[in-house]
């Protein structure tokens, strides 16, 4: 083999080099097989929110995820709670006087809050959060440790093709292409 890559003046990779990259494979191999996230990238930051909110804050009190956040039937998008659902508890509840004030304003017009989505799915793409949550995953399953979080950001690779495949090929949940993507029937 060496001598035909002379013949056609072919520069063979470095030992080393190719050593390297077949650890770096072997690693990606190792760790899917495991069922273990494979990390290309570090998740993006934290998007800026209307209004400052702290989940571990409210976790802490005693709410649930389900307490604020309701599943619309078959929808892919569990809903952000409504301004009334913030200010059951609010109206009585210390908090800061300027988030107070935005919420009694939201509350007062019937204007929702314009929370900014962390996950989000190709419009292309169907998915129900209630055939996941009737499997039996949780929240963190996919959202991660939401609970210990003061500023919701993207913790999980789950609104990702990789994300989706990995999580049905760890759990061996068969699937294919209709499953998630237009046309359904």
């Amino acid at each position: 083999m060496y001598t035909a890559a002379l013949m056609f003046n072919v520069r063979l990779a470095p030992p080393t080099a190719l050593l390297s990259a077949v650890l770096v494979l072997a690693t990606v191999f190792t760790l899917r097989a495991q069922g273990l996230p494979v990390v290309y990238a570090p998740p993006p930051s934290a998007p800026a929110q209307p209004l400052p909110y702290s989940h571990r804050q409210h976790i802490e009190i005693g709410l649930e995820c389900r307490d604020c956040h309701v599943q619309p039937g078959d929808g892919p998008k569990m809903t952000f709670p409504a301004t009334d659902t913030c200010m059951s508890c609010h109206a009585t509840m210390p908090g800061s006087a300027v988030t107070l004030k935005a919420l009694s304003a939201s509350a007062s017009t019937g204007k929702p809050i314009p929370w900014v989505r962390v996950y989000q799915l190709p419009e292309f793409v169907y998915w129900s959060h209630a055939a996941h949550l009737t499997a039996g995953l949780t929240c963190a399953n996919c959202h991660g440790a939401v609970e210990r979080s003061d500023t919701m950001r993207r913790e999980t690779n789950v609104a990702t093709k990789v994300g989706c495949v990995t999580c049905h090929e760890t759990r061996q949940i068969l699937s294919d292409c209709g499953d998630c993507h237009e046309p359904r029937q």
